[in-house]
């Protein structure tokens, strides 16, 4: 498979892009505008028109680093020189993560003589580019992919996955100096379907100066967050309890509920195929979660941009977030800075937030749970067994450091150290400057804190991983189901318990010759 060493950036749709690329991206905006317009999938038009305008999520953009190289026809301009290519996917697309791919690609290629096509894939487009390279017969996988975890045992069960290479990389590398559990999490058959890369929890974070003020308790289970959320709500005009994404086209709409579920012994399905969405202990979490969503948010649809605003302008009390939003708290983003009332310090927020990575329900099963993203190095079949051998050394080795320096709050390294060093990496993390000259998370935030991040992420608690039913999840995400099913409910189209009934009958849809029968199952 001959390459160009570094394809040309292209955003779309404004700038020049293959012509392949082009109709395949034109399709899926059509197909999602089509699903986007159809009821019930989301609110109707009507519904819509009563809310007020609502924070448009960023948009998707499919971008690979700028090289020297002029990019038309992909499939018929011959490779840079003789040497071996290789192309990697990267779910991420930054202005820093591209300076930082850039400059590792070239040292990389002119180290090892392997030309690299690396193109940066904006997170929710990834699926879709991926079920569209295994069925076309044009459009070809790449050799490596980084991507998140929910991904990571559905494609393996495609046989996308070369899961013997992948396992001889591990070995080699040293299986001993990887997080166990990021293993565990993806092993199947005492395969590893990938390599852990790097991670980090959701969170919980709350405003401590109006918890203090109001008497509150820390919002670490459903009562107390209920509480809060109400308390504040009531308190102060326009200003809203609790905000977190529940747009539907988002992941982490369903990761918020996900970790609301899990809090309440809430579980997707058991070792035995069973899905559990109906028992008594999911109804109380989706009962929770309406309740305080419905009564103590802002009116429409939200998004991680829309709730990680509404907290840096001092509108809400309580948001769900990755740490991404860590280094905004304290200023640190010219972009997104703090605009609260009391935020004339721009460390106001990070001296006056709290961050919670587990929350417990209310129900007899009711636990602490926590809910963590891992990012995995998957290598694809077909790919050349050396190139992608060099590379996944590379990565692990020379280029890890700078990779988890790059946006550090939400890299929790997964390999914690050298063989002859082996916690050379997670002790390191928490200290990197945040941005060039600046304060590190330990500096903003101080021991503890960095500590219950780095410890949080693992074992990480997520549905139908530990039960051995990656497949099923997904196929949840890329068809986002449950985020879907949940902006159904917010809209006004079921109540709670039918929301469950519509979640269960679209869950056991994926389920090949389905074994179970609750006999409550509804439809649409």
């Amino acid at each position: 498979m001959k390459k160009l060493l570094l394809k040309q950036k292209f955003v779309l749709p404004c700038s020049p892009a293959p012509l392949l690329l082009i109709l395949l991206l034109l399709a899926f905006a059509a197909t999602s505008c089509q699903a986007l317009g159809t009821p019930p999938r989301l609110a109707t038009a009507t519904a819509q028109a009563q809310l007020p305008p609502t924070a448009t999520p960023e948009p998707l953009i499919l971008a690979a680093p700028e090289g020297s190289a002029a990019l038309s026809e992909p499939e018929t301009t011959p490779a840079v020189g003789p040497n071996p290519s290789l192309t990697v996917w990267v779910n991420e697309t930054s202005a820093a993560h591209e300076a930082m791919l850039n400059q590792m690609v070239a040292d990389f290629s002119r180290t090892y003589q392997i030309d690299v096509e690396l193109m940066l894939v904006r997170p929710q487009l990834l699926p879709k580019l991926m079920e569209t390279a295994v069925l076309s017969d044009t459009f070809e996988l790449p050799d490596i992919v980084l991507h998140p975890v929910e991904y990571t045992m559905g494609w393996a069960e495609r046989g996308i996955w070369d899961t013997a290479v992948t396992n001889e990389i591990i070995d080699e590398i040293g299986r001993d100096t990887f997080n166990p559990a990021a293993l565990d999490l993806v092993t199947q058959d005492g395969q590893a379907a990938a390599i852990p890369s790097d991670g980090y929890p959701q969170l919980l974070i709350y405003r401590t100066d109006w918890a203090q003020e109001l008497g509150l308790e820390p919002p670490d289970n459903y009562d107390a967050m209920l509480t809060m959320a109400q308390t504040i709500s009531s308190t102060v005009d326009l200003i809203s309890g609790f905000v977190i994404p529940t747009e539907s086209n988002l992941a982490t709409t369903h990761q918020a509920f996900e970790q609301i579920a899990l809090a309440n012994g809430c579980q997707l399905i058991d070792e035995k195929g069973e899905v559990l969405i109906l028992e008594p202990v999911c109804q109380e979490a989706i009962d929770f979660y309406y309740n305080i969503v419905h009564n103590y948010s802002p009116i429409g649809v939200q998004t991680d941009t829309s709730a990680r605003n509404a907290y840096l302008d001092g509108r809400t009390g309580l948001i769900m977030s990755s740490p991404a939003i860590l280094p905004r708290l304290a200023g640190l983003d010219a972009a997104a800075m703090p605009t609260c009332p009391d935020c004339s310090d721009p460390a106001f927020l990070a001296q006056n937030s709290g961050i919670l990575t587990q929350i417990t329900g209310s129900g007899a099963q009711a636990r602490p749970a926590n809910l963590s993203e891992i990012t995995y190095l998957g290598i694809v079949n077909g790919a050349d067994r050396e190139t992608a051998v060099t590379f996944a050394r590379y990565w692990f080795n020379e280029a890890y450091p700078n990779w988890l320096a790059v946006e550090s709050e939400r890299k929790i390294p997964m390999r914690w150290g050298t063989v002859d060093q082996p916690r050379q990496f997670i002790d390191a993390w928490g200290s990197q400057p945040l941005v060039t000259g600046g304060p590190s998370l330990r500096d903003l935030y101080g021991d503890s804190i960095v500590d219950q991040l780095r410890d949080s992420v693992l074992p990480a608690d997520r549905w139908g991983l530990p039960q051995g039913h990656g497949d099923l999840v997904t196929a949840l995400y890329e068809d986002l189901t449950i985020s879907v099913t949940l902006q159904e409910m917010l809209s006004g189209y079921f109540d709670s318990a039918q929301t469950l009934r519509e979640a269960y009958a679209k869950i056991i849809d994926f389920i090949p010759n389905y074994a179970y029968d609750s006999g409550e199952a509804g439809g649409e």
